[in-house]
C-alpha cells in the first residue's frame, strides 16, 4: 500500500517539477486550550444554575481570556508548516505577511532527532536539528529551519535521511 503524497499549503512555492515528500506542523497546544474553555464555560453555567452570579462571571471572563489565548495558538498553529521536497527543506510562516525559507538537501550535512517526554508519546512530537554547510547558514537556521518542533516526527526524519542519501 502507497502512501498519499502530502498536498502543502497552496502559498508555498515550489520549483517546477520539484516533488513534495512530507509535511511537519507545530505540536497542536491549542487543544488542550480548548479542553480548558470547555471546562470553563460548563462551570460558568453550572455556577450560574447554583445561584452563584459573581463566580459564574469570573468562570466566563477565564473562558473569555482562555478564548482568545487558544485562537492566537491556533493561528500560530495553522500559519506553520515545514515541507520536505526532493530538492529542499522549505519553512512557511505568518499569515499577512508570509515568509517562506529553504535549505538546500545538498547543504544538509546533519540531522539529528529528539523525542521529547510526554509530548513524543502525542502525535508523534519531535525536535529535529539540522546542521548546514555554506557560508549562509546561519542566515537560513533563523528561519525557522534549524530546530523544526512538529508532530509526525519520525516519519518526517526518516523520510528526510532517505532523501539525503539516495540510491541506498
Amino acid at each position: 500500500m502507497t502512501e498519499a503524497v502530502p498536498r502543502p499549503p497552496r502559498d508555498v512555492i515550489l520549483e517546477t517539477g520539484e516533488r513534495v515528500i512530507a509535511l511537519g506542523r507545530p505540536f497542536p497546544w491549542w487543544v488542550g486550550l480548548l479542553v480548558l474553555e470547555l471546562i470553563l464555560l460548563i462551570a460558568g453555567a453550572a455556577l450560574a444554575a447554583q445561584g452563584q452570579p459573581v463566580a459564574a462571571l469570573v468562570a466566563l471572563a477565564l473562558a473569555v481570556i482562555v478564548f482568545v489565548w487558544m485562537l492566537v495558538r491556533y493561528v500560530s498553529w495553522v500559519t506553520r508548516v515545514w515541507v520536505l521536497t526532493d530538492r529542499r527543506v522549505i519553512a512557511r510562516t505568518g499569515i499577512l505577511d508570509r515568509n517562506q525559507a529553504a535549505i538546500l538537501l545538498e547543504r544538509v550535512q546533519d540531522v539529528s532527532l529528539a523525542r521529547p517526554f510526554p509530548a513524543s508519546l502525542v502525535a508523534d512530537y519531535g525536535i529535529l536539528r539540522l546542521e548546514t554547510a555554506g557560508i549562509h547558514s546561519e542566515e537560513r537556521m533563523t528561519e525557522g529551519l534549524h530546530e523544526i518542533a512538529i508532530t509526525g516526527a519520525s516519519r518526517f526524519y526518516r523520510e528526510l535521511t532517505d532523501a539525503l542519501t539516495p540510491g541506498r
